[in-house]
């Protein structure tokens, strides 16, 4: 399992519409009023044998996005600590004034066995 199917899965149950790395939306459509976006921020070897990666920390961050404000967004870490992960920074993104979205950006860890 790839490390975005890690994520999608994890965040699926939250019931939001979810896009891997940016919402794109088809000409003319609008954006949810609650949405999810998620990637791969980095992804470093922690042990390697022989020249062969065995072991890899991978940072990943999932985006919130809600027009009605941050207080009532779903459990995201809940959901991500449930499947594996490890929770990290989280930081609040400006206001776009363009979707009049507000968003948090959450970082999470995950150890893997290569």
């Amino acid at each position: 399992m790839t490390i975005w199917e890690r994520i999608k899965t994890a965040i699926s149950g939250l019931g939001l519409a979810t896009a891997a790395n940016t919402m794109i939306v088809a000409s003319g459509a609008s954006l949810p009023e609650a949405y999810l976006v998620y990637q791969l921020i980095s992804a470093p070897a922690l042990q390697s044998a022989d020249d062969v990666e065995k072991l890899s920390w991978q940072r990943v961050q999932v985006s919130y996005f809600s027009r009605a404000g941050l207080a009532g967004m779903p459990d995201v870490t809940a959901a991500m600590l449930a499947a594996g992960f490890r929770r990290m920074e989280s930081r609040e993104l400006p206001y776009s004034r363009e979707t009049r979205h507000y968003g948090l950006a959450m970082d999470f860890g995950y150890v893997e066995m290569v």
